[in-house]
């Protein structure tokens, strides 16, 4: 499992896989401008159509220490299962993946960061299944709060036979991706303080595993 830090967000959609990932990284970077995040209301979810069943907005619940599914499309409760809207989107992970999850949807809401999140989706009798989940701040201006406006696409072009019940979630990899509106060093630092480094980082040289 890989936890990292992209220093360059213009090649950012590039490491996305899906397509779906990238049309709605982009489509966010298009509202957002010179912000640090796009405000809710600016989403015209007829401009991304096409992926809307993909498409859930989080919440986060500090005091019970959850990420809940403000709204989650219908294929995303496809592939987990069930219904998902008012769920914890933390739920089926393990504890350290689940701290790692967390700490991750953290910075994205607080430095107003955008996050890429790889897992396996492991059901019973079928094969594994890839996924992506692209993070992304959007300012609700009603509740003067960042919530979390996500996209969660299936890899490797299909869906399990359903249907099947999920077992469980692996995390694969998740990753900060550093936006112009905060400084690297401010967002190394942050993550240093939520996170096992990953990075070691030699003055005057380039960042090493």
């Amino acid at each position: 499992m890989v936890m990292s830090h992209n220093s360059d967000a213009s090649q950012s959609s590039v490491q996305m896989l899906h397509p779906g990932s990238r049309k709605l990284f982009r489509y966010w970077e298009a509202l957002r401008a010179e912000r640090p995040c796009p405000n809710r209301n600016d989403i015209d979810l007829r401009q991304i159509v096409e992926i809307m069943p993909n498409l859930a907005i989080l919440e986060s619940d500090s005091l019970q220490n959850k990420w809940i599914y403000r709204l989650a499309g219908t294929e995303i409760c496809t592939l987990m299962g069930s219904s998902q809207t008012g769920q914890n989107a933390l739920a089926g992970w393990d504890n350290f993946e689940k701290d790692v999850v967390s700490k991750s949807l953290a910075i994205a809401q607080d430095r107003s960061q955008p996050c890429l999140v790889r897992m396996r989706l492991i059901y019973e009798g079928t094969p594994i299944l890839p996924v992506e989940m692209v993070i992304l701040p959007v300012l609700d201006e009603k509740l003067e709060q960042t919530q979390l406006f996500a996209g969660i696409f299936p890899l490797l072009g299909g869906r399990p036979f359903l249907p099947a019940p999920l077992l469980r979630r692996e995390l694969v990899s998740t990753r900060m991706i550093w936006t112009e509106h905060e400084t690297g060093d401010a967002l190394l630092e942050q993550v240093g303080r939520t996170a096992t480094p990953m990075l070691r980082v030699i003055q005057g040289g380039l960042a090493s595993h």
